[in-house]
Parts: structure tokens; sequence; C-alpha cells
């Protein structure tokens, strides 16, 4: 019970990590986590025939899945440091081609069905986002005429 217990605090503090530097940053389309673009590619997915946001946030819970897995795994492992290195390893591979797998035909199959209104949701989404940028970009546009008028 202990062992599931690191686990799942494992999940939950790797995928708050990766939340924050890659999940964010992508819905604001700064930069695209390399695990998807290698989904994307590998497996030809398109984009546009699911939500992308989504594909996101699943590819992040896969990957935090993974990484807690193998970090659980080695700490079980009563031995020296360098076997637990080698150890995590041997093992970090199989299990995200595995889950990578998985998801990649996962999405393979969800391109087949009609997705319309998870990409009506996605679109709304991005509007929302571009009308809050124009927003912010108005005021800093104002507050600038505002320091010249004042010079």
């Amino acid at each position: 019970m202990e062992i599931l217990g690191w686990f799942i605090f494992d999940y939950i503090l790797i995928y708050c990590i990766y939340y924050v530097w890659f999940i964010r940053r992508t819905v604001r389309g700064e930069k695209v986590p390399s695990e998807a673009n290698y989904l994307i590619n590998l497996y030809k997915l398109d984009v546009n025939k699911f939500s992308y946001r989504k594909f996101i946030k699943i590819v992040g819970l896969v990957t935090s899945f993974d990484v807690a897995l193998v970090a659980t795994l080695v700490a079980v492992i009563d031995s020296r440091v360098i076997w637990q290195i080698l150890f995590s390893l041997i093992i970090i591979i199989p299990i995200i081609a595995i889950t990578f797998m998985l998801l990649g035909k996962f999405y393979q199959k969800k391109q087949t069905k009609d997705n319309s209104k998870e990409l009506e949701k996605e679109k709304k989404y991005l509007e929302k986002l571009k009308e809050k940028d124009s927003k912010k970009e108005a005021k800093k546009e104002n507050k600038i005429r505002r320091k010249k008028k004042v010079k």
C-alpha cells in the first residue's frame, strides 16, 4: 500500500511539473512537446480531426505515468544506486514504447470517428484565447501611448 501511495504521489508531482513546463506553453502556441511530435509523425495523425489541446494533455498523462512507474519500480529495488540506474534504463524504453504505441493506435482509431463536437469546443477555446490576446495587446498599446503623451 505504501508503494501505491508513492506511485500516486510521483504521478501527480510529475504531471504538475510537465503541465507547467509543456502543456501550458503548448496551449498558448509557444512550444510543442517532442512526445507529441513523435506520435503525430510516427502514426501520421491529422491534428485537425481531434482536439489538439486534449491530445497534449493525454500525452502528458501518459508520459507522467511512464516516469512515475519507472521511479516507483526503481525505488522498490534494495540495491546499489548503479543497479537502480541500470534497471531504470532497461525498463524505461519498453514502457515508453508500449504506452506510446497504445496511445498512437487509439488516436488513429479516433481519427475515423466523428469528432465535430470536440472540434467545435476547440475552436471556441482558441477564439477566446485570441480575444484575450488582442485585449492584452490593446492595453499595452494604450500604456505606450499614455507614456508618450506624458513625455
